[in-house]
C-alpha cells in the first residue's frame, strides 16, 4: 500500500504541475458558481489504507480551508443547489465516508476549534459493533475500528451532521445486497439512535457502477434529500442530487496537490472514474500487488 501512496503522490504533483503551467492560465474562472464537497475516510498516523489522511495534514488543510475558503454545511449547501441561489465564492463543504472512530479522535477536535461544519456518512451497521471492514483484515484492527454511538451523539450536539453508507458497506451495483434495506433501514437506524432526520446518503465505493438508477430512485423514495458519490468533481444548479460529486482527499495529498485539487488543476481527474479507466487502474493495482 505504501508503494502504491508513493505512486500516486508523485504522479498528483507531476500532472498539477503541468496543468499549472499550461492549462489553468486558460480557466479563470473555473470555480465560480461551483459547489466543491471534499472527502475523507479516516484521519491518524498509523492505518495503512491510502486514504488514511495523517492528523498533521489534515490540521493544515483544515487550516487552509478557514483562511482562503469558505466551510458551509451539507445542509446549507443543499439549501443553495435546490434554491437556485448564489453559491457563494470558495464554499466548500466537508464530509467523511464510513465512520472510523478517528473522525471523533482526530478530526472532531480539528473541526470544533476551527468551526468548521462537516457531514459524516455511517455505516450503519458497524457503528458500536466491534467489527471492521474487510478492506481493513490485514491492518492493525486498532486503528480501523468505527464510532461509538456516543461518540456520534456528542459529536451531533456540537452540530457536525450525520448521513447513512448503507447498513453494511454494501457496494449497491453488484447485486449482492438488498438495496431497499440498505438504503432504507441504515437511515433508520441512524434516525432511531440520533432523534433527528438524516437528509443525505453516501454511496460505498461511489462510482456510477457501484449505485446506479435503482439505488437513486430508492433514496429518493426512501426520503434522503441527496446522494453523494466518490467521482470526482464540482457541482451547480444542474447537478443531480442523488449523483452529487466529491474531491477525495487521501494520503498521497502534500499542500501542493491538496490545493490543486480545490483550484481545479487537477480536474483532470474526473478522467479516472470512466469504465475504460477504472479497468485500467485495477489491472495496475494487481500489478503492484494491491
Amino acid at each position: 500500500m505504501a508503494l502504491k501512496i508513493i505512486l500516486k503522490k508523485i504522479a498528483l504533483v507531476v500532472l498539477a504541475a503541468i496543468v499549472y503551467i499550461c492549462l489553468l492560465p486558460l480557466w479563470p474562472g473555473r470555480r465560480k458558481n461551483k459547489l466543491m464537497i471534499i472527502r475523507y475516510h479516516s484521519v491518524g498516523d498509523f492505518r495503512r489504507h491510502e486514504v488514511n489522511v495523517k492528523a498533521s495534514a489534515f490540521r493544515k488543510q483544515m487550516r487552509f480551508l478557514n483562511k482562503y475558503l469558505k466551510p458551509i454545511s451539507l445542509e446549507s449547501a443543499l439549501h443553495l443547489l435546490r434554491g437556485k441561489l448564489p453559491i457563494p465564492t470558495r464554499a466548500v463543504v466537508v464530509t467523511f465516508d464510513d465512520g472510523y472512530k478517528d473522525n471523533y479522535i482526530n478530526a472532531y477536535p480539528v473541526l470544533k476549534s476551527q468551526g468548521i461544519p462537516a457531514t459524516i456518512f455511517l455505516t450503519a451497521g458497524y457503528i458500536g459493533s466491534g467489527k471492521i471492514l474487510p478492506h481493513d483484515k490485514g491492518d492493525n484492527p486498532a486503528y480501523n475500528q468505527f464510532l461509538a454511538w456516543y461518540e456520534v451523539k456528542q459529536m451531533a450536539s456540537a452540530g457536525i451532521e450525520f448521513g447513512s453508507h448503507t447498513i453494511n458497506h454494501a457496494n449497491l451495483g453488484s447485486g449482492r445486497f438488498d438495496i431497499q434495506s440498505e438504503i432504507e433501514d441504515s437511515k433508520k437506524i441512524i434516525e432511531k439512535e440520533l432523534g433527528a432526520k438524516v437528509r443525505a446518503i453516501s454511496y460505498p465505493f461511489g462510482l456510477i457502477t457501484d449505485f446506479g438508477e435503482e439505488a437513486k430512485r430508492i433514496s429518493v423514495k426512501s426520503g434522503y434529500a441527496c446522494g453523494c458519490s466518490a467521482m470526482n468533481g464540482v457541482n451547480d444548479f444542474n447537478s443531480d442530487m442523488f449523483e452529487l460529486r466529491r474531491i477525495g482527499i487521501e494520503g498521497s495529498d502534500n499542500m501542493f496537490t491538496f490545493r490543486a485539487k480545490l483550484n481545479g488543476a487537477l480536474d483532470l481527474l474526473e478522467i479516472k472514474d470512466w469504465p475504460v479507466f477504472i479497468k485500467i487502474l485495477n489491472m495496475c493495482n494487481r500489478m503492484i500487488g494491491v
